[in-house]
């Protein structure tokens, strides 16, 4: 986390959380709170929970999510990922309520390590929908990634003689599953390259190209021809001339004046 700590996404975030959290804090009147939650279990919370914690809680729940899209760009297995997510949850709730919210608590000392973990399963409540969404880009990157690493390796080439009774089919054949082999690892490199330089995904390459799955799958085993339509819109996606749809600029209106 440390690392992440200096990322431009992880500073905003960290700057807008405190500005609310303090502004909260200087408004409201938080030292007559005299209930601790302690003591409560997490069923009984929801009726419970104090101004202070709230606040705490909005507070976490703006600078997870910014160390979650900073990390997606670090850690490349998606079990890691969601492991490390998991950990920095646990790490951003136990600090907020230690250095913000504990001062205004009236609990005693044994009962501190019950209201951290009560606090931690509000947070884990609040940001549960964006970790799942987090958790989902990341598998789908992972998978991505897998696709093509197989893809590109290289297959064993055919050693077998042609039989003599179809020789001309045989050869024809062997000579197309050498091109597809040439042609696959490149294929796969150049799409691989495309979407770490644009953080697209390949579905976003097949909506711009307009073209099914099936079809980008056929082309990256080299089985689908260079000459054909749907190879040259993905070509022209890939070089720049077709854009993803997500950076397309939308024509302006007149305003008939």
């Amino acid at each position: 986390m440390r690392s992440l700590s200096s990322s431009g996404a992880v500073r905003k975030a960290r700057a807008r959380a405190e500005v609310e959290f303090r502004s909260r804090e200087v408004t409201a009147n938080w030292r007559n709170w005299m209930h601790g939650l302690g003591d409560c279990s997490p069923f009984r919370m929801a009726d419970l929970v104090p101004p202070h914690w709230q606040a705490g809680v909005r507070f976490a729940a703006e600078i997870i999510p910014a160390y979650g899209k900073a990390a997606l760009q670090k850690i490349g297995q998606a079990d890691e990922f969601e492991d490390f997510l998991r950990e920095c949850a646990l790490v951003v709730a136990d600090r907020t309520y230690q250095r913000k919210l504990q001062p205004y608590d009236s609990l005693p000392v044994d009962k501190i390590d019950q209201a951290i973990a009560n606090f931690h399963q509000l947070v884990r409540t609040e940001v549960a929908g964006e970790v799942a969404r987090l958790h989902l880009e990341a598998w789908q990157r992972h998978a991505a990634n897998l696709d093509i690493e197989v893809l590109s390796a290289p297959a064993p080439e055919r050693t077998d003689p042609p039989s003599d009774d179809h020789s001309a089919i045989a050869v024809e054949a062997s000579a197309q599953d050498r091109s597809a082999h040439e042609i696959a690892p490149q294929r796969g490199a150049r799409l691989q390259a495309f979407l770490t330089a644009n953080d697209a995904t390949i579905a976003a390459v097949c909506e711009a190209a307009e073209i099914y799955k099936p079809d980008m799958q056929r082309w990256r085993r080299g089985t689908l021809s260079g000459e054909s339509v749907m190879s040259q819109r993905i070509e022209s996606v890939l070089s720049g001339e077709t854009p993803l749809m997500a950076n397309r600029v939308m024509p302006v209106e007149s305003s008939g004046e």
